[in-house]
């Protein structure tokens, strides 16, 4: 019986992604978390029902409980499957007591999610298998939205790729891990982002840094925040001056002298890419 049959029938009953010992609920397995039931709130008979029916499944569900932590965290042996998945990491913007509720009904809504749990107090990870249904940033978005409205959570969410089962899938988990890290806090509450979105600066960041060139440059040109703010709009719309000035609320022809004056102090021209990404990568990483 999943969760949502359960909450259907017990409308009191709470899901969570761990288990924990407790004399005061019954705490029915799923196929990722418990389902836990207030004794109060039932019949003897109902009780006994559900002890019988549901409950003896635990110790084999107990041993098997969040594999994919061991696997992830632990070096825990991998499963023998043709299968691909991708780990989704999530920064909570807080530690709540509705966190594990929040974090099973975030699952439900993708296809097939093989395990979920959280790391610490404000972050969790889902692990997804791949299916013929594909959610993208924009669509995970959109579910983190929609729960913020019912649990009052926002939270942060790095999408990995996904990987077919070896040691390189652990090996990019943990540079990913590594990245979700760097990164998470970067983005606004409720942001969703991938490896691509942030990649730039992660691998060029320290190249940047040791090159005494791109040290001097910097030094020798004056990014102040109006420039700064000019340069990331610019890459962020492509190089679009139309667009560039409409998102920075100014006229386009003020945008075009900026251009022009930045390009006779510093001979460099915005409104060539390969200029303008030179800037970018200056900006982001010194």
């Amino acid at each position: 019986m999943n969760s949502q049959s359960l909450q259907a029938l017990f409308p009191n009953g709470t899901v969570e992604s761990v288990y924990r010992d407790t004399k005061t609920h019954l705490v029915i397995p799923l196929d990722s978390g418990y389902f836990y039931l207030n004794k109060n709130d039932l019949s003897p008979r109902e009780i006994t029902l559900i002890t019988e029916l549901l409950i003896n499944r635990q110790p084999e569900k107990l041993e098997n409980h969040h594999v994919w932590y061991n696997i992830l965290f632990n070096h825990g042996e991998l499963p023998n499957t043709p299968k691909h998945y991708r780990i989704i990491q999530m920064n909570l913007r807080k530690n709540t007591r509705n966190k594990d509720s929040w974090l099973a009904h975030f699952s439900s809504l993708f296809d097939c999610v093989v395990d979920y749990f959280f790391v610490d107090g404000t972050t969790a990870i889902i692990v997804e298998e791949q299916t013929s249904i594909f959610y993208s940033k924009e669509d995970i978005k959109s579910m983190i939205l929609t729960l913020e409205a019912e649990f009052l959570i926002q939270a942060t969410v790095f999408v990995g790729k996904y990987q077919a089962i070896s040691h390189d899938l652990i090996d990019c988990f943990n540079e990913e891990n590594t990245i979700f890290k760097l990164y998470s806090t970067s983005f606004h509450a409720n942001d969703v982002f991938e490896f691509q979105d942030v990649a730039l600066e992660y691998l060029t960041k320290k190249a940047i840094q040791d090159s005494p060139l791109m040290t001097n440059l910097y030094n020798t040109t004056n990014f102040d925040e109006e420039t700064i703010l000019m340069i990331k709009t610019l890459w962020q719309e492509q190089g679009n001056i139309t667009s560039s000035a409409k998102k920075l609320y100014t006229h386009r022809n003020t945008l075009q002298y900026k251009l022009d004056k930045f390009s006779e102090q510093t001979g460099i021209s915005l409104k060539n890419m390969t200029d303008l990404t030179l800037c970018y990568l200056l900006i982001l990483s010194l």
